[in-house]
């Protein structure tokens, strides 16, 4: 019993480390590489999502947009660039 407690505290606290690097992410993408596009990392990501499905990992700037990387609900992981001031997403 004690195992499955602690295994479970283990879990509880890799989740809560997995959201909080999610949402750095974001964070340091909207305030450091968003000047002057039209768009923000976490809509780029959630345009992303919704195409693709899944779960973003992460969400880095890159060049005039960024770079988004997620898991796909099959366990597939992508990486796709969105333009920051079109929105399109490219390959």
């Amino acid at each position: 019993m004690n195992k499955y407690v602690v295994f479970l505290v283990l879990v509880l606290l890799m989740a809560g480390m997995q959201y909080s690097s999610n949402a750095s992410s974001y964070a340091y993408a909207n305030s450091k590489a968003s000047q002057g596009k039209k768009i923000s990392a976490k809509q780029a990501a959630n345009k992303v999502k919704r195409k693709y499905g899944g779960k973003v990992l992460k969400v880095s700037a890159s060049g005039n947009g960024y770079r988004v990387k997620l898991i796909q609900p099959d366990g597939k992981i992508i990486s796709v660039y969105v333009d920051g001031n079109s929105g399109k997403i490219k390959g």
